[in-house]
């Protein structure tokens, strides 16, 4: 009884007659709205931040071909949800897709799963909206008021990633707020996420448009892979042969950074010795950026004006030990060359692809093969959000027509958005030395310093300001979207459904489950390092997208009679491949995060036994005869 219950699955009449009776949402959401809602889900902390961790750290200029891989993951998998969405258009996207085609078990691992592109990305997406309203503030105050001011570091930030710090209160009040919008109804929810996504979209489009003027194409083509960021110990060992000869003659392939000062404290002094020496030697620091791009990021946040690096030392003697500080800093960061393959690594299928990845190498590609990989593997982030239109189906006025307009229509808009950014920012700026936090307002910021102009720092408070919106937007989509992925599954008795089932006789959303997570979500954003579990919900996005794939595929085979609206074309070539895509960007990610991923589906699999199987509509259905 127990294995036909768990592999049990929906029939498509049952999942449309669930989209009849009095406890449906409102059918408001036309083609324009559910296109909107994909672009508010798409464009926000992926352009904004990601972009720049990755083009300096995993994928210099290479970036935007780390973003077409993603893309191409993407196209693939939306093509999927939009057969899926327009023949059942109901709550709950990936988890009502697997029900259909591989049974309740995997219909609750995915549901479970989504948990993570959703909850916890609106936790991640919280602490960059702290960051760049700090950017904001700064860029605003030193415009009206001469001098830069932001939110004090113990109200933003965690206790546990800022020592002394209380709590990230932007973070706790931006979470907040939403919650209230979304409990309110999705026609409010709809229209404020439409003023936000004209609102960012428009500065996208600036900061195309400006920044075009002031991109550098020698900083895509021009600067040596030797001046790129080390990619991991080993690399570091390789080009700093002075270093290796501190160390006995052994294997550093499993080791860290953080291990490798820990054993050999003396390393990360050579190497500060080492960048002081080159800084030195610079004629004019203003000129540093240019000159040496891969040491500006080791300078403290001030203006030195035009002086030279060795008049720099004298002036301000603190620069050496702040000069020391990050240099330790960068060197703790750097994975072992295992972890930086990620799955690759542990199966031990990076070996044949080391040799190519060392060949290919070259100013536009310095991180080589396995950069571009774990870039895109990141830069994945960046397009979360288009398949939350599917968890609105059920709130479309014509979702067959509409769902897979909104779908493909905001992926197209957003990847070209995305390469016009990403081609903006890797022109603008060396690589070495974009700002990985909030790249974009960086590099209009220090680009206005440079050439003293008002209208440049206007520009970047500008940036900073519709990064902001944009933030707000992604997480109001992806919190009004779990609402629906927990509506779904209390209908069918796996959650609660007296609180993840109910809906406001008046609003007609599901409040109690919104008010519950965006409760949660507001303690876990304002104390907790939420940042860390940034791939977590890279790798559990990628894996939903991934049983999307496949579960269209199956339902194509075994019911091949059912009305689609909407079909995939050349699916038995597009599911296959999308499933390939995917699950090869997951394998690029580290180790750690797989087993983040394992522990979080064992605690699932945890829930669904102890009251998931015992309070199944189906799983009930089966036990008293009336389906077999």
């Amino acid at each position: 009884m127990l294995k036909k219950q768990l592999f049990a699955r929906k029939s498509l009449e049952t999942l449309k007659k669930e989209m009849e009776g009095e406890n449906r949402l409102r059918r408001v959401l036309g083609p324009i709205a559910l296109t909107s809602l994909g672009i508010g889900a798409i464009i926000g902390a992926g352009i904004f931040v990601t972009t720049g961790e990755t083009a300096a750290n995993k994928g210099g200029p290479a970036v935007m071909i780390s973003y077409a891989v993603a893309g191409l993951g993407c196209a693939l998998a939306a093509l999927c949800y939009a057969e899926f969405a327009a023949m059942v258009p109901v709550a709950g996207s990936a988890y009502t897709y697997a029900y259909a085609t591989l049974g309740e078990l995997f219909a609750w691992i995915i549901g479970w799963d989504l948990v993570l592109e959703y909850a916890m990305s609106c936790g991640v997406l919280a602490a960059d909206w702290t960051k760049y309203f700090n950017v904001f503030l700064k860029v605003i105050s030193k415009a009206l008021f001469k001098h830069e001011w932001q939110v004090p570091e113990f109200l933003s930030s965690d206790p546990f990633s800022t020592p002394g710090a209380w709590f990230s209160l932007p973070a706790v009040l931006v979470m907040a707020t939403i919650t209230i919008v979304l409990v309110i109804g999705i026609r409010e929810s709809a229209t404020m996420n439409v003023l936000l996504v004209f609102t960012k979209v428009g500065v996208v489009l600036f900061v195309i448009g400006v920044g075009y003027r002031y991109v550098n194409t020698k900083n895509w083509t021009g600067i040596p892979p030797t001046e790129r960021k080390f990619s991991d110990v080993t690399d570091l060992l390789e080009r700093r042969p002075d270093i290796a000869h501190l160390l006995p003659k052994q294997s550093y392939k499993y080791w860290n950074g953080k291990k490798l000062l820990d054993e050999y404290p003396e390393v990360g002094t050579v190497l500060a010795g080492w960048a002081q020496e080159e800084i030195k030697k610079t004629p004019n620091v203003e000129l540093l950026q240019d000159e040496h791009p891969g040491l500006a990021r080791f300078l403290p946040a001030k203006n030195f004006g035009p002086v030279s690096g060795e008049e720099l030392f004298k002036q301000w003697p603190e620069i050496a030990e702040e000069i020391t500080k990050n240099v330790k800093t960068e060197i703790s960061k750097l994975p072992s060359q295992e972890e930086k393959w990620g799955m690759i690594g542990l199966v031990g299928l990076n070996r044949p692809l080391e040799s190519l990845d060392d060949k290919v190498r070259s100013p536009f590609m310095p991180f080589g093969i396995s950069g571009i990989m774990v870039a895109a593997a990141a830069v994945f982030f960046a397009y979360i959000g288009f398949d939350s239109i599917s968890t609105h189906s059920e709130e479309a006025k014509k979702p067959q027509r509409d769902v897979p307009i909104g779908i493909l229509s905001s992926l197209v808009i957003c990847t070209i958005l995305y390469f016009g950014v990403t081609a903006v920012i890797t022109g603008m700026e060396p690589y070495p030395v974009i700002d990985p936090e909030a790249a974009v307002a960086e590099a209009f910021r220090r680009l206005s310093d440079r050439h003293q102009s008002t209208a440049l720092t206007i520009s970047a408070g500008l940036i900073a300001a519709g990064a902001v919106a944009g933030i707000t937007s992604v997480i109001l989509i992806t919190l009004l979207s779990q609402a629906r992925i927990f509506l779904a599954m209390a209908r069918d008795g796996l959650l609660p459904p007296r609180v993840f089932g109910a809906v406001h006789p008046r609003f007609r959303t599901p409040h109690l489950s919104t008010l519950l997570t965006g409760g949660i979500l507001c303690v876990v954003t304002a104390l907790t390092p939420i940042d860390l579990l940034f791939n977590m919900v890279n790798i559990g996005t990628l894996l939903a997208f991934t049983i999307v794939c496949a579960s269209v595929l199956l339902l194509r085979i075994r019911r091949p009679e059912a009305e689609r609206p909407f079909r995939c074309p050349g699916l038995f070539i597009v599911a296959p491949a999308g499933m390939l895509v995917n699950v090869a960007m997951m394998m690029f990610l580290p180790l750690e995060t797989w087993a983040r991923l394992i522990g979080w589906l064992v605690l699932g699999m945890i829930i669904y036994f102890c009251y998931g199987r015992y309070h199944s509509v189906l799983g009930r259905r089966l036990a008293t005869g009336q389906i077999e």
